[in-house]
């Protein structure tokens, strides 16, 4: 109960997936709501070429510190059709490190019970997390299997705080902590999949801007990008316009083969991180300015 009034009295909570948060260096601010909501909503590719969605990735770029990036956060939520959002590192949550992160928006009675009941320590979310880099829709029946009683009570319990359904994005960075993106809904089977590669998309640029700002908090450099050669910038620009390494060789006059080879060279030099973690890398590296991105051939 002290680490809960503490957390509280403090407002640094961090998070967990679909459940909770850590100690952070004022990278957590929660309880904030503004209706964002825009009429009709845009749905699949229509979404990922709107205006307003290029206009919240963007932003992410324009954020001068984590408050920024949870007020762009939220408006990204209410933009997919959810409510409730949470990015951060799977770390020990009453001992986080320095370079750690997490962002919620998580009603705090969920987060008041969340650390009184000890169910950080069994988040369900981060283990289905485990070994997986795709985006899954929960409540599923498939991966509900694979949870014991433990993690379905705080399932159960979630739900009762209205945390019903979500939509959950791993994040593996080589060499750094696991981490997801989670934006949850109070209602189940209201999720349309329809905005699920907006959400995807959007994540690893939230989780990216949200590592610079850890490293930043903690009084440590970004490191440094690495160099690409002018061909292997032309095939990541198409990559994340998301051409096939065919449309890449015809668009460049090379072989899909040969377009391959080169963006294996840029996942090398990045550490061989996920395509959509690469894409925001590169970005906030410089090496690609989003108009580019959404350039089309």
């Amino acid at each position: 109960m002290k680490v809960v009034t503490l957390l509280k009295e403090q407002l640094n909570f961090c998070f967990a997936a679909f459940l909770i948060g850590f100690r952070g260096p004022r990278l957590w601010s929660g309880g904030r709501r503004t209706r964002l909501f825009r009429s009709p909503l845009p749905k699949g590719p229509v979404m990922l070429h709107s205006q307003e969605y290029q206009s919240i990735i963007a932003a992410f770029y324009d954020a001068q510190d984590s408050q920024d990036i949870q007020g762009v956060l939220e408006h990204l939520t209410y933009f997919l059709g959810f409510r409730h959002f949470a990015i951060g590192h799977h770390v020990d949550l009453l001992n986080p490190p320095s370079t750690s992160f997490g962002v919620s928006n998580y009603t705090p009675d969920w987060l008041s019970e969340v650390f009184h009941e000890g169910y950080y320590m069994d988040d369900p979310i981060h283990f289905l997390c485990n070994g997986r880099n795709t985006g899954f829709i929960w409540p599923d029946p498939h991966l509900l299997n694979r949870l014991n009683e433990r993690h379905r009570h705080i399932l159960e319990r979630g739900a009762l705080r209205n945390f019903r359904a979500g939509y959950t994005i791993p994040v593996h960075l080589p060499g750094e902590y696991s981490g997801s993106c989670t934006f949850a809904a109070p209602l189940s089977g209201n999720i349309s999949r329809e905005v699920l590669p907006a959400a995807f998309y959007a994540a690893s640029h939230a989780f990216e801007a949200m590592r610079r700002q850890a490293r930043k908090a903690a009084g440590l450099s970004v490191e440094p990008p690495p160099q690409v050669t002018p061909r292997q910038r032309e095939v990541v620009l198409l990559l994340g316009q998301g051409k096939s390494y065919a449309e890449m060789g015809d668009i460049l006059g090379i072989s899909g083969a040969t377009a391959h080879q080169h963006c294996k060279a840029v996942f090398r030099s990045y550490g061989n991180i996920q395509r959509c973690n690469l894409i925001a890398r590169v970005l906030f590296d410089g090496l690609a300015s989003f108009p580019e991105m959404l350039r089309k051939h």
